[in-house]
């Protein structure tokens, strides 16, 4: 499922973002 795969995405691209900041 695209869906499931693209909120997956999501979250780890948030996920990703979030600790690249606080680094």
């Amino acid at each position: 499922m695209p869906e499931k795969l693209q909120y997956l995405r999501c979250l780890l691209l948030l996920c990703n973002i979030s600790a690249g900041r606080r680094d």
